[in-house]
């Protein structure tokens, strides 16, 4: 009943489907967007880590709404809204109080002067950050969610099941680290975030978070600088260096004895390069951490015994587009050295199928080899993820008025 349903809402919604308009030339832009992922997975580990997947069917719909009205003949303000909504197959009843809020902020746009951002929203380090995700097909490859179907817990917490743990054992996604632990911002914060125009194919970003959050950080910032040219009108290239930085949380060793959250000084990298050339994307990018994050096995005399020493990550990937398919290889390796232990390693390979149907669907398939390496570890874990899904894609209304 409950697939029927979004089945029906979806087909609703796209038979109003309109063309999208040129923001510049309108008094006031309405766009709302939304799509849902009807999703199924299963994982295959090493013996010894045989746990199956949670879930092995899932559904990931959300619904965003953007509105901009021009206020002066170079300005626009308005505001952008994404709503994430609960799991449609696996919830029992579908709740309005379990819809999520994932970004909601205003926007001030200057064709001259750039763009100011203030809410719940991404960093520019993310948003400007270049990897495999910008151009994976079907769920996403490397830098998807498989590894929520795998177990990626380490030796010492293999009975927990599927997942990971984000800021321990193994850096699984080509990600910076405010996303890949998931920004919070506690109420009355907000993220401030700057956007300059493109001057001579360069574009910078700034992000501020002036309170603490639940990464236990405070003035946290996140930056990112990127430059884009070309050879030719079919092959172009896109670089980008993007940062997030913030002071250790605490002022005296002694005080991380008996405090849990006490977090390293954040230093967080990622350098990446798109070219493009004809119909085929490739990617390179590589990522440094250093020790950010959570102290661990914090005791008297060792301070540093179980802390992350270093992060360190590499991301490629090669994409074709065209409108009977999306092909994509992709390849994900990481290294987290722990004190008085060695290096953690994980590494991933992903091949992802996605061919379109129609009206905005599509169906994927992808396939993910992965194996990790403990260096106390005798029997490492190692197997496949299995993921095919439908993707259904709708924009229903995109209003433009002169």
């Amino acid at each position: 009943m409950r697939l029927t349903l979004v089945l029906f809402l979806f087909f609703l919604l796209h038979n109003n489907a309109s063309a999208k308009v040129i923001l510049d030339k309108k008094i006031f832009y309405t766009e709302l967007n939304g799509n849902i992922d009807l999703k199924f997975g299963y994982a295959f580990n090493q013996s010894t880590f045989g746990d199956k997947p949670k879930d092995k069917m899932s559904s990931c719909p959300n619904l965003s709404l953007r509105y901009l009205q021009r206020v002066h003949p170079n300005t626009q303000m308005g505001f952008f809204v994404k709503v994430d909504a609960p799991d449609v197959i696996n919830s029992r009843t579908i709740d309005i109080k379990e819809l999520d809020i994932a970004q909601g902020y205003f926007i001030i746009k200057n064709k001259g002067l750039g763009s100011i951002e203030y809410g719940r929203k991404d960093l520019v380090s993310q948003d400007m950050l270049i990897n495999t995700s910008k151009i994976c097909a079907a769920a996403g490859g490397v830098s998807g969610d498989w590894a929520n179907y795998a177990n990626l817990r380490g030796e010492h917490k293999k009975s927990d099941g599927a997942g990971y743990d984000k800021d321990i054992v193994f850096w699984v996604k080509p990600n910076i680290y405010s996303d890949y632990n998931g920004l919070k911002c506690k109420s009355g914060t907000s993220v401030i975030s700057y956007i300059s125009p493109e001057i001579y194919n360069f574009q910078f970003g700034l992000s501020y978070v002036p309170k603490e959050n639940n990464l236990h950080y405070s003035n946290l910032i996140g930056a990112g600088l990127s430059y884009k040219g070309s050879l030719s009108e079919d092959i172009s290239f896109t670089a980008a260096a993007t940062g997030e930085f913030a002071r250790q949380n605490y002022t005296d060793e002694t005080e991380c004895l008996s405090n849990p959250n006490c977090n390293n000084q954040l230093r967080h990298w990622n350098l990446g390069i798109n070219v493009k050339c004809f119909n085929l994307n490739y990617i390179f990018s590589y990522g440094n951490g250093g020790n950010s994050g959570r102290r661990v096995n914090v005791v008297s005399g060792e301070e540093k015994k179980g802390e992350v020493k270093n992060t360190y990550y590499i991301n490629a990937g090669v994409a074709y587009h065209s409108d009977a398919s999306k092909l994509s290889f992709t390849y994900f390796t990481s290294g987290r050295e722990i004190a008085d232990s060695g290096t953690n390693e994980l590494s991933s390979y992903a091949v992802s199928l996605e061919y379109p149907l129609f009206m905005g669907t599509s169906y994927y398939f992808d396939a993910i080899k992965f194996y990790t390496k403990e260096p106390k570890v005798q029997n490492n874990n190692s197997g496949y993820v299995f993921l095919a899904g439908l993707k259904l894609n709708f924009y229903p209304a995109s209003i433009g008025l002169n």
